[in-house]
Order: C-alpha cells, then sequence, then structure tokens
C-alpha cells in the first residue's frame, strides 16, 4: 500500500514539475523574448513594414472547450483576433524618442524612453506574463502555464477605452495609445530582445517632465503616493479628496479592482494660497475585467473575492475595494454617505450616450462588433446602479469589525 502511495505520489511531481518544462514549445513561442525577437527579424522588420501593420496581440490564450471549461472563456477571443495598428518607429515618433531603460513590474516589460523636447514615455507590454508572480519553486510547474493563461481575463483595450471615459468625467490621466513595435537592427540591443515584436501601449509617465503643460491641467509638480502621503499628513499639501472619491466610483464603474497606491500619481496646484494635490489615475490594466467563468475561477473567487468582473451587477463591492481600502480610509473617512451618492449622481449626470459611444468605439472593428454593443450597454446599466454601489462602499469603509 505505502508502494502504491509513493508511486501516485511520484507521478503527481512529475506531473506537477517534470511535465510543464518539457512539452512547453507553445509557452517559448509566447514568452521567450529569444524567439519573439528572431520571429520579428524574420517577419516584422521595419524597412519592410508601412505606416501600419495586422497582428493579433498573442494566439497563447486560444483554447479548446475543455480548458475553457475550466480556465475560462474569459476575452480569448480579442487576444488571438487580429486587428490593424500603427508601427512605432522610436527614432521618428516625437520627433526621436531616446531609450532610457527597461524596466515594469512583476508581470509587465516596459521601456522607459524620452523624447527630444524632454517628455517621458513609457512604453508597455500589451501582453503579461502573470506567472512571475508566483514564488520561485511554482514558477517552474504546472502553476507556471495555468498563471500565465489568466492573463485572457485582461481587457487589452481597456485603457484605451478608460481614457475616453476618464476625459469625459474630467479625471486626470495619462492618453495611451497602442503600436506594435518591429525590429530595426540599429537599435538598442536590450531595447530589441525586450520589446520588437511586441504589441505595447505608450503613454507620458507623469513626473516632472510634464509639470506647466497641459496633459495634466498645468500642475505645478507631480509626485507620487509616497512622496504625497507624509506631506498631506503634515499638512503641507492638501488631497482634493472629492476628487478621489469621484475617481473611485469611476473605478467602480469600470471595474477596476486593482487601485493600490502605486496606481495613482498626484498633480500639485497653488489655487487660493493652498497647495492642493489631484489624483492622476494610471496603470488601467485591470479595466473591463472578466474572471467569474470556468470552473477553477469560481472556485478562485472564494478564496480570493478581488477577482470581480465587468457584469451588469456590482456583484462584491468588498471585493472591488480591497486593493485599495487602506488608501481608501486614510483619504474618505471625513466624508459622509451623503457626500459619497452625491458624487455618484454627478457622474451619472456627466456620461451621454454620445461619449459612451465615442469611448467604445475605440475597440477596432473587427473587436467592436462583438464587444462594443455588450460592454456599452453593461456600462450603462453599471452606471444606472453606481448611487446605490457608492453607498455600499461608505457602509464597507465605514462598518465597524
Amino acid at each position: 500500500m505505502s508502494g502504491r502511495i509513493s508511486l501516485i505520489f511520484i507521478a503527481l511531481l512529475i506531473l506537477f514539475f517534470v511535465v510543464p518544462n518539457i512539452f512547453n514549445n507553445r509557452e517559448k513561442a509566447a514568452f521567450s523574448n529569444e524567439e519573439r525577437l528572431e520571429k520579428a527579424k524574420q517577419k516584422y522588420t521595419i524597412s519592410q513594414l508601412g505606416d501600419s501593420v495586422t497582428v493579433s496581440i498573442s494566439d497563447y490564450y486560444d483554447r479548446g472547450s475543455l480548458a475553457t471549461y475550466f480556465l475560462g472563456e474569459h476575452y480569448r477571443d480579442i487576444w488571438h483576433t487580429e486587428f490593424t495598428l500603427p508601427v512605432l518607429d522610436i527614432d521618428t515618433l516625437k520627433g526621436g524618442l531616446q531609450f532610457e531603460k527597461i524596466g515594469g513590474g512583476q508581470q509587465t516589460i516596459s521601456a522607459d524612453v524620452m523624447s527630444k523636447s524632454g517628455r517621458a514615455y513609457t512604453l508597455r507590454s500589451v501582453d503579461k506574463d502573470q506567472s512571475k508572480a508566483l514564488p520561485p519553486i511554482l514558477q517552474y510547474s504546472l502553476a507556471r502555464p495555468l498563471f500565465r493563461d489568466q492573463t485572457a481575463a485582461l481587457n487589452p483595450f481597456g485603457a484605451i477605452i478608460t481614457a475616453s471615459l476618464e476625459k469625459t468625467a474630467d479625471i486626470l490621466h495619462t492618453t495611451p495609445i497602442m503600436y506594435f513595435v518591429p525590429y530595426d537592427s540599429s537599435w538598442n540591443e536590450e531595447f530589441q530582445l525586450n520589446m520588437s515584436g511586441r504589441v505595447v501601449i505608450m503613454e507620458e509617465e507623469p513626473g516632472r517632465e510634464w509639470v506647466n503643460l497641459k496633459n495634466f491641467n498645468n500642475a505645478i509638480r507631480i509626485i507620487d503616493s509616497d512622496e504625497l502621503i507624509p506631506e498631506w499628513q503634515s499638512s503641507k499639501i492638501e488631497i482634493d479628496t472629492r476628487n478621489y472619491l469621484k475617481c473611485r466610483l469611476f473605478d467602480m464603474l469600470i471595474n477596476d479592482w486593482d487601485r493600490h497606491e502605486g496606481q495613482w500619481d498626484w498633480a500639485v496646484y497653488n489655487r487660493d494660497n493652498k497647495i492642493i494635490a489631484k489624483p492622476i489615475a494610471t496603470d488601467r490594466d485591470m479595466a473591463f475585467y472578466n474572471f467569474n467563468d470556468g470552473l477553477l475561477n469560481k472556485v478562485a473567487l472564494q478564496i480570493n473575492n478581488k477577482f470581480q468582473s465587468f457584469t451588469p451587477e456590482y456583484e462584491d463591492i468588498s471585493g472591488l475595494i480591497r486593493n485599495s481600502k487602506e488608501l481608501d480610509l486614510k483619504l474618505l473617512a471625513q466624508m459622509s454617505k451623503a457626500d459619497f451618492i452625491e458624487t455618484a449622481e454627478k457622474l451619472q449626470s456627466t456620461f451621454t450616450d454620445e461619449s459612451i459611444d465615442a469611448a467604445f468605439s475605440k475597440y477596432p472593428h473587427s473587436i467592436y462588433t462583438t464587444y462594443g454593443k455588450l460592454h456599452k450597454k453593461t456600462f450603462k446599466q453599471r452606471l444606472a446602479k453606481l448611487d446605490e454601489a457608492a453607498g455600499e462602499f461608505y457602509d464597507l469603509l465605514n462598518a465597524h469589525d
């Protein structure tokens, strides 16, 4: 009996740690820098391309019915649908961009670039590698492809659509544009290895390079949350908490559940002899998230409720504020329930059918036909219930455990 148990244990170890590292050609093609660079050299040399190219973001997430039963359908069709987007030429865009360094968080690869006029931008990979969030040992296990697959729950056009909606709501934000990065042998080798062959989003990198410019309403300083909080706590800066509340309700509207302190920069102004900071919303990767399909995902939601989905109902407000609650408690403690509901009602009156149509028309035509009308309808349904969600948000923040 003990021998049989040992054999079963060994078989499970092989399945969990050995098989994923042998039968992984598809993973290598999708996530290997070297393989992507070689493909870019063969198919996407800049001299062979025009101003635009027709590609898909990734075919890694295209799965059969059995896999989607367990892992969910998510936005798989968006990820592997071909569409046309502009080709990025760092030698000519914005008068020429100077590569600074490769950066990014755990899951996103990014490149910091600087224009000749001294403006800082970031190129962020649209595709993610969610396995980087795993402990090192599990990155060599079956958990790796499972985690990588969950990128399919992200809407790759979320940041583009959100920026249009933020403009309507008068929320400070970056202006993301999607590009395809080709291969050019004259470019920096580190840049080539990490960026060539990728679909990326280019946007401003809020900071001192953007002060006194209209992009962020002529702010006199732009700082991150780590700089803001001590200055606010020592009364050197006031925070426009009503504006922050509007931003947080907007986050709920678009179902962006990942809004911790690192997801905000702050534009600083001198108003009536007061130094006031307003939030700049950044990093909209989780907007319009779609997770609640697939057997394993439903189990995951019972363990961690933050993975909320963009559905007509606000399914679990406590999940939507899980990552942001610490900052919310700091900044919204002095606001009343009436403030929450009034702010929600103002947002409800801000959006028109025309502004909503314009935002969701940012989808490429090949994707709009599937998701444009659906997401416009879902957005309007959530908008109609935003005042109720605001009241529940207030109650959750002010609940006494």
